[in-house]
């Protein structure tokens, strides 16, 4: 159903360039689309809806709906709505999402994932007892992109499900590093487990000083980081790309994938990858190399 290779496209783009991008990665063989949720985006249920207007072949999944910002009813009520438009097309990826209140997050994902029937269900997860959880569904998201951080995470999960490895991606050179650097540091600080278990501590401390969100919005804008409170971020640039990212030269990506791809049944070259026309025309090359 989904390939071997997803793409992940978000709602900040118009519509015109999102079919671009869609029609695109269609022509170079990608079988499955998947819409994030972020502040700021466009709501993944209209992104669905100008994706599934473009392309009646690829299959479109959520990676991932927060469960206690959206609301349950509300995620299905869009899903229903979109197949009786389009067909049964859709993946539905769930996660807790990011508050204060970890527990409460867990259980609005727990009860959500009672509730849901009728639907591929998957769930984005980092943490042992979502992972434990998503062994309950069809399959998980694997918030990682890092075979090592990977095979920890495949350890909570129990029984045959459909596995997927979801990252930041990008060829390199590119004019969008500086947003894959962001999406890097915001994969890493999003797991406090996987930083305890491999010791990442002091410098998740050092870049959760880091004003995040200014710089998404810096860049949104069409600005440079540098100079504006960045210097932790590029510090750090070798650590994140190595162990957050899908990146480098055309070999360095491929094998990365392939890495992933004897753990994993799919892997999702996620947010800035499809920002650069030039990374999604050499879609291709990617799929041919890691086989499908």
């Amino acid at each position: 159903m989904t390939g071997k290779v997803g793409l992940n496209i978000n709602g900040d783009l118009s519509e015109r360039e999102i079919v671009e991008r869609v029609r695109l990665a269609e022509r170079t063989g990608i079988r499955t689309i998947w819409v994030g949720e972020f502040e700021g985006f466009e709501d993944p249920f209209v992104v669905a809806e100008i994706i599934s207007s473009a392309s009646k072949k690829v299959n479109i999944g959520f990676g991932v709906l927060s469960t206690s910002r959206r609301g349950c009813e509300k995620i299905v009520e869009g899903l229903e709505a979109l197949e009786q438009r389009y067909g049964e097309r859709y993946i539905l990826g769930l996660g807790a999402g990011n508050f204060d209140d970890a527990s409460k997050a867990f259980r609005n994902l727990r009860e959500c994932v009672e509730k849901v029937s009728g639907f591929c269900l998957v769930l984005g997860a980092s943490s042992p007892r979502t992972l434990k959880l998503a062994s309950e569904t069809d399959g998980v998201l694997f918030n990682s992109v890092n075979p090592e951080f990977v095979k920890w995470m495949n350890g909570f999960v129990e029984g045959d499900v459909f596995k997927a490895a979801y990252g930041p991606a990008l060829l390199l050179p590119s004019e969008y590093e500086e947003d894959l650097i962001i999406a890097a540091s915001i994969v890493f600080l999003g797991s406090k487990k996987l930083i305890s278990e491999f010791k990442m501590q002091e410098i998740a401390h050092e870049i959760s000083k880091v004003d995040i969100m200014e710089l998404v919005e810096l860049r949104r804008s069409g600005k440079s980081i540098r100079g504006h409170g960045s210097e932790t971020l590029f510090k750090y640039r070798e650590f994140l790309l190595q162990n957050f990212t899908i990146s480098g030269g055309v070999l360095d990506v491929a094998e990365r994938m392939k890495k992933l791809l004897e753990i994993c049944d799919h892997v999702v070259l996620a947010d800035p990858f499809f920002r650069d026309v030039e990374s999604v025309r050499k879609l291709e090359v990617l799929i041919e190399m890691v086989g499908g």
